[in-house]
């Protein structure tokens, strides 16, 4: 049988190993209204990801993050055509609850050694819009390293 094609993927929004965001967070617990659209966020401090530290295995630290939990928030612009073969690009070490537009798209517990995709489920693939969105990160260490990072990607079959 002939091998199958790898897929193409395309970068939609970086993550920081290819580009540093800057992302408003907090190690704080916050409201329980802060994954959501409109929150005020502008006493939170603000940071290049990746978020960890230094020794975690294929992590790009910029901002180092080393408490037991960070709440994270970023506004994204994403295009139409972005929005039909998108997954997330995800780094994490280690329990991680993602949010687009206060809609729950992933939860994994554990860690990854590198960016990973996921792909995004339905409900939460609905709720990325063209134009801003806004994506709003937990992550929580337990032991060991900690990392925290996101981007977007096009993944399609050839």
């Amino acid at each position: 049988a002939p091998i199958p094609k790898r897929p193409v993927i395309t970068t939609v929004v970086p993550a920081a190993d290819k580009a540093p965001a800057l992302w408003h967070y907090t190690t704080d617990q916050p409201a329980s209204d802060w994954l959501k659209p409109g929150f005020n966020d502008t006493g939170w401090r603000q940071g290049e990801s990746g978020f960890g530290t230094a020794a975690t295995p294929g992590a790009k630290v910029r901002t180092v993050w080393n408490t037991r939990n960070i709440w994270m928030r970023r506004e994204v612009s994403l295009a139409a055509g972005d929005l039909k073969d998108i997954q997330a690009y995800l780094h994490h070490d280690e329990d991680v609850e993602v949010y687009f537009n206060g809609v729950l798209a992933l939860k994994s517990t554990g860690w990854t050694t590198s960016y990973d995709m996921f792909e995004i489920p339905p409900a939460a693939k609905a709720a990325l819009k063209p134009g801003k969105n806004l994506i709003a990160i937990h992550c929580r260490q337990n032991e060991g390293g900690q990392y925290i990072d996101l981007g977007f990607a096009n993944v399609k079959a050839q």
